[in-house]
């Protein structure tokens, strides 16, 4: 006889749903590390072009090439608010998919450990069946064998 859980689908199903959940997580934290390098490269940049405006007007600046540069600081604050964005929101869905994998690992827990119970109830029961066999044969060989009288 052997042991059979009866919910083992259910477990597996949550094993590859907890899997797929860090997946997801790992792509997502991934995604947050790229869009944090993107906003420091934007502000790396922005702080240079600063730089050399500053630089040039103390020499002297066209006012084509001010406008230009003006234009640039815009665009460029609004990129990286945009990215702010995209990071906040990749953030949440960090956050969120944290929620899911801790919820999927609770649930795999929870049949592992009852699988483990149901192991544990069938082993004792194997156990108990294997004594009281063993206790029956010492029994019945104990009255059945010859009564050997020395008198």
């Amino acid at each position: 006889m052997r042991f059979v859980f009866k919910f083992q689908a259910l477990l597996n199903w949550k094993k590859n749903l907890e899997e797929l959940s860090q997946m997801r997580l790992a792509e997502k934290l991934k995604q947050l590390r790229a869009e944090e390098e993107e906003i420091q490269r934007l502000i790396t940049h922005r702080s240079a072009y600063g730089q050399e405006l500053k630089e040039k007007s103390v020499q002297g600046l066209k006012v084509g090439e001010y406008l230009s540069y003006q234009d640039y600081f815009e665009k460029s604050y609004e990129d990286l608010l945009c990215r702010e964005e995209r990071k906040m929101m990749t953030f949440r869905e960090i956050e969120a998919e944290r929620e899911k994998l801790l919820a999927f690992t609770k649930q795999r827990k929870i049949l592992e450990k009852l699988k483990e119970n149901r192991l544990k109830k069938f082993s004792y029961q194997l156990e108990r069946e294997d004594r009281l066999r063993n206790d029956e044969r010492v029994i019945s060989r104990h009255y059945s064998s010859p009564k050997v009288n020395l008198f």
